[in-house]
């Protein structure tokens, strides 16, 4: 005989037991719920759950948490492109998005890899005869990078490039080589052993003293010249080695708007005050170099102004660079170890930012739009903005500074890479590196159209001579 079922505790009835079975059992035995209406991209959920604490993504990382300092994020990079290597080697391409780069005060780097997954939930590791990241995976590491010193968030990769572009010097410098390397190289052996070679280029230093050359060369650009040799050409340019050893010069850049040439009457002001200071051979604080410059040219034109970039070369293998306007200062640096023989053998990364409306108006919205050459800045009547930064040489470096009219851009080619595509050219013919790429940087000018002044001047750096 059957005995009769016992309650859970002491043969009582549980009531709510029972009733949450009877529930359970309506539910197994309920109609299954409608299909959802048809819809013509069918998306599966997917929820991702961590297995342990993210770090704060770069971001907040370098602007809120100050584990990491703007100025040596170069640095740090080594050690996240082999934590990018890990990722892709493990969980496979197309894994990257901004946020997944994150650092730890504590820890260092953090990837957050997010796997493609398959329709069954799992994924599979990819091919590990292949290790270069795919587009997306780059894009994803330059935005974050960019996004990570940036004043605001960037909106998305080309708001990324356009910030890097207009502030470079302020940003660290070299992190758009390290960007453009990362969008353009075929880094088939890894990011790390890709950017390897750069990264060496960029940690350089002279390991005693430096000495500097300077070379210039100058034109006025055929659709520029209106027939007055003497007023044509607005731009100056000029270096004078002081007794120290220190190398001064400058290129500076005239502005007129009425076409009377005040633009000529400020440059040659703003140079001829240079050059009476650089003969006394004394170093002036940035702000004195500026404000003598700019009353130098008030005093020789009411309507004329110029954009203007200096630097000082010191013997101990550092430059001091003051920029204000569109002018701009480069710096081109041979590769020791080339990844592969078809890799240019130059490298080449901007000190200066622009001061332009259109870098105003970018430092505040990534809508910015408008002509990128109408100066905000400039000397004569008050600079305005402008910047000082300090970059350290070595034995043959080429630092140049131009106008911008030496500097015109190219459809769909970064002008650092112009530039290191120049060096490795006349390096190959054996002509002077310094002397030619002055005068090739004119004459790709005019190549282009010739629609500015174009000035080039540039500085190599070499061994100290013994004396």
């Amino acid at each position: 005989m059957d005995e009769p079922m016992e309650s859970p505790v002491d043969g009582v009835e549980d009531p709510v037991g029972g009733q949450e079975h009877e529930r359970e059992h309506e539910r197994e035995t309920e109609a299954p719920a409608e299909a959802p209406e048809f819809v013509a991209v069918a998306v599966p959920e997917i929820t991702v759950r961590w297995n342990q604490e993210l770090a704060p993504v770069l971001r907040e990382a370098v602007v809120e948490h100050g584990s990491l300092e703007p100025a040596g994020l170069l640095a740090e990079l080594p050690a996240l492109w082999r934590t990018v290597d890990a990722a892709l080697e493990r969980v496979g391409p197309g894994c990257l998005v901004t946020e997944s780069v994150r650092h730890d005060t504590y820890e260092g780097w953090q990837v957050a890899a997010l796997p493609r997954y398959d329709f069954d939930g799992g994924f599979g590791p990819r091919d590990r005869r292949d290790v270069a990241p795919p587009p997306r995976d780059r894009r994803a590491l330059v935005q974050a990078l960019v996004d990570a010193v940036a004043e605001r968030p960037c909106l998305d990769l080309r708001d990324a490039l356009r910030m890097m572009e207009v502030f470079a010097g302020t940003y660290p410098p070299g992190l758009d080589a390290v960007c453009h390397r990362l969008l353009t190289h075929d880094l088939r052996h890894g990011v790390a052993a890709g950017l390897a070679p750069l990264h060496e280029a960029l940690e350089r230093r002279a390991p005693d003293r430096i000495s500097a050359t300077c070379y210039q060369e100058s034109a006025v650009g055929s659709r520029k010249a209106k027939g007055d040799p003497a007023m044509d050409n607005e731009d100056t340019a000029g270096a004078v080695r002081g007794a120290s050893g220190t190398m001064r010069c400058a290129v500076f850049d005239g502005v007129t708007g009425a076409g009377d040439g005040s633009g000529a009457l400020a440059s040659r002001a703003a140079l001829e005050q240079s050059v009476r200071r650089w003969r006394m051979d004394e170093d002036l604080s940035p702000q004195q170099l500026v404000d003598e410059l700019d009353a130098a040219i008030g005093r020789a034109t009411a309507l004329g102004c110029s954009a203007a970039v200096l630097a000082t070369v010191r013997p101990d293998g550092t430059a001091s660079l003051v920029s204000v306007g569109d002018s701009e200062a480069w710096l081109v640096r041979p590769l020791r170890h080339p990844v592969s023989s078809r890799e240019l053998p130059y490298a080449a990364w901007r000190l200066t930012p622009a001061h332009t409306g259109f870098a105003e108006r970018l430092r505040i919205t990534p809508d910015a739009e408008g002509e990128e050459s109408a100066l905000v800045n400039y000397l004569g009547n008050g600079p305005g903005r402008w910047t000082h930064t300090t970059v350290a040489l070595a034995p043959g470096d080429l630092l140049l500074l131009a106008s911008d009219g030496a500097t015109e851009p190219e459809r769909d080619r970064w002008f650092g890479t112009v530039l290191a595509d120049l060096a490795a050219q006349l390096d190959a013919s054996g002509r002077p590196p310094a002397p030619a790429l002055a005068a090739a940087l004119v004459q790709r000018a005019e190549a282009l159209g010739g629609w500015d002044n174009a000035t080039a001047l540039v500085c190599a750096i070499g061994e100290a001579k013994d004396v």
